[in-house]
């Protein structure tokens, strides 16, 4: 059961975004002793609890004690337990329509501190909105934008070299005008390559400069070379066919160990093979259709789309690729372990289970990897979707969650153990979620918002934007 109270702050001068929220929430415990090979789970604790609340005004403060589960690959525990505590501040619920995303974190003023930027595009929104934060319950918001030319896909860099973070929202950017309450610039890179689902930022052609990943599948999976004067047309390179998602937020790195840099798209990754970026050659990965049988009812070929992540998981030297079933309910959340290459050049993968076949977890289109607790293991975080077709549950008649699985470490045997805490219960979801200290504390912390939201959530139907302020010991 969840009660919602609401409190109002204004500050002289200001429009405050901000709103202070009090969930009571009681939910069960459950932890796992153990998760042995032949993937029986024993349950050896139930236990239900309440969670006490802090409160900041203005803002939303839920201090959250994380839910754990443990998932062992083996029968040995490699690591003491971590306590995950977030503050869970709603710093926008005065959003209006759908379709918000093109999410990322960048500092936009030269500050040192990181901003929040999201935008959309449908029939009641176009506009790029940043949030700079000021204390975790209080945010400014400043529209910066208008007319983005894309609903999903955008990230933010330095194109021009100022040190000032410019946005670039499908096949345009945005100037940083120096002063958020100034209109950014529009400037079109491109013509022709509609509805950019994927969108991110990397070296591809190992000359240092960031270069730009696109994939819509109105088109295909291509880079773009940034010219040294940008507002010219940017340098447009294929590199193989699209699906509706599967490169972001970081499907790119070197998967062979050659020290170029490749590119995951879902089921496959392509081979950069002069390391140049002008030739690619595609390697199978693995299956994406891991949904339940039934899942893809009725749903187009976007229902399998995936959020992809290159990192070194096990820490062995290889990168490995952590993937989530993105689009709707019923899916899971895995990684690809590297074995690395054969005799005759191919890289050999082995799939392992994160989560998601003990349950109908909800569509999760967010995917983040760090480490979260200072072990220097990636942990791996995602939130459940709050959309009508995606929330958990068999029917969507369960609550979107975020969570975090903590890295263990490998065992005697190689094998990863996870521990599983559910870090936000609230009943708020998550769409495109972005990581990073925000609040100077040295912790990573975590922003996310919904696509559309489902009339079932915490604020009545509202959409919102969520900051979970880590606060762990």
């Amino acid at each position: 059961m969840i009660n919602t109270k609401s409190l109002k702050s204004k500050l002289p001068g200001r429009t405050d975004h901000s709103k202070l929220y009090c969930f009571f929430l009681k939910f069960d415990l459950l932890k796992v002793s153990d998760f042995i090979r032949s993937r029986m789970i024993r349950f050896s604790i139930q236990m239900k609890c309440c969670i006490c609340l802090l409160f900041i005004i203005p803002g939303v403060t839920l201090t959250i004690q994380a839910q754990e589960n443990e998932l062992v690959d083996s029968p040995f525990k490699h690591s003491p337990q971590t306590t995950f505590n977030f503050n869970a501040h709603v710093i926008d619920d005065e959003l209006i329509g759908g379709s918000w995303a093109q999410t990322s974190l960048f500092d936009m003023d030269g500050d040192g501190q990181l901003e929040f930027i999201m935008g959309a595009r449908d029939r009641v929104n176009n506009v790029i909105y940043v949030y700079k934060y000021e204390i975790p319950g209080r945010w400014t918001r400043y529209s910066v934008g208008e007319e983005p030319p894309t609903d999903v896909g955008g990230t933010t860099l330095d194109i021009t070299g100022n040190g000032l973070g410019d946005i670039v929202s499908g096949t345009a950017w945005y100037r940083n005008s120096g002063d958020l309450n100034e209109p950014f610039e529009k400037i079109i890179y491109e013509e022709d390559n509609p509805g950019i689902h994927d969108l991110e930022v990397h070296d591809i052609n190992g000359n240092g400069r960031l270069d730009l990943i696109t994939m819509s599948d109105q088109t295909n999976l291509r880079w773009y070379q940034i010219p040294d004067d940008p507002t010219e047309p940017w340098v447009r390179h294929d590199i193989g066919e699209a699906v509706h998602g599967g490169i972001s937020p970081m499907g790119f790195g070197d998967i062979n160990g050659n020290g170029y840099t490749d590119v995951v798209r879902a089921d496959v990754w392509f081979e950069n093979v002069t390391g140049d970026g002008t030739e690619w050659r595609k390697h199978k990965l693995g299956t994406i259709k891991t949904l339940l049988p039934g899942a893809l009812n009725g749903l187009p070929d976007w229902a399998n789309g995936t959020k992809t992540w290159v990192a070194d998981i096990n820490g062995n030297g290889r990168n490995d690729v952590v993937q989530c079933d993105a689009e709707v309910r019923g899916g899971s959340i895995w990684w690809m372990e590297n074995l690395g290459e054969t005799e005759n050049g191919t890289v050999k993968w082995r799939r392992h289970l994160i989560a998601g076949r003990d349950r109908v977890m909800g569509g999760m289109h967010s995917l983040f990897v760090g480490d979260f607790n200072g072990n220097n293991l990636p942990d791996v975080v995602t939130a459940e979707m709050d959309l009508d077709f995606a929330r958990p549950g068999v029917d969507g008649n369960e609550n979107p969650r975020y969570f975090l699985w903590e890295n263990l470490g490998p065992s005697y045997d190689g094998l990863l153990s996870w521990r599983e805490h559910v870090i936000a219960d609230i009943n708020l979801g998550g769409h495109e979620i972005v990581a990073g200290d925000i609040t100077g504390n040295g912790k990573l912390d975590i922003i996310g918002k919904p696509w559309r939201p489902s009339s079932k959530n915490a604020l009545g139907g509202r959409p919102y934007v969520l900051f979970l302020h880590n606060v762990s010991p």
